[in-house]
């Protein structure tokens, strides 16, 4: 895939990510469209690989504290739920012993 053919896969990137989503509480910033396309391109436009990576960092701590004791909370749990969804499966061999020496 070309990175011209990425920004056909931005829309669904956004969905998971919930760039779209008008009701979430969460305080974090949405990604540009540019950004969008990095993490694209730096999965090779696999939106699972960047849907993961983008919801790691959103999940950084944003909690909020306020001089007079308020707190606000971040949506660190929201996040990281969401990354389990698109988590790559590691799944690898385990060497036999005589294979190892």
């Amino acid at each position: 895939m070309q990175d011209g053919d990425f920004s056909g896969l931005l829309p669904v990137l956004r969905f998971n990510l919930r760039e779209t989503s008008e009701g979430c509480d969460c305080a974090c910033a949405a990604f540009s469209d540019e950004e969008l396309l990095l993490l694209l391109r730096k999965h090779d436009g696999n939106v699972n690989a960047a849907s993961y990576e983008g919801l790691l960092i959103k999940a950084k701590c944003d909690s909020l504290r306020l001089p007079g004791g308020l707190e606000l909370p971040d949506g660190r749990n929201y996040w990281l739920a969401l990354a389990r969804l698109y988590r790559p499966a590691v799944c690898r061999n385990i060497s036999r012993a005589e294979e190892v020496f």
